[in-house]
């Protein structure tokens, strides 16, 4: 049976993530999404980033 190199237990389907290649068993990552623990910690960090990308902005005068 497979190990996840993650939590380091046995387990029967291990899958391997998209960013990192660790292969990590359904406890520690989201194997519909193929990202283990810590890259989903860091494709969230990624979406904040774009998210304040998109909050930025110049503030419009008034011209009244």
């Amino acid at each position: 049976m497979p190990i996840c190199a993650i939590c380091g237990e046995e387990v029967e389907l291990v899958t391997k993530c998209k960013m990192c290649g660790e292969k990590f068993c359904s406890d520690c990552g989201d194997p519909d999404e193929k990202l283990c623990i810590y890259c989903m910690d860091d494709d969230d960090d990624w979406v904040d980033k774009e998210d304040w990308d998109e909050d930025v902005g110049v503030e419009e005068e008034d011209e009244g």
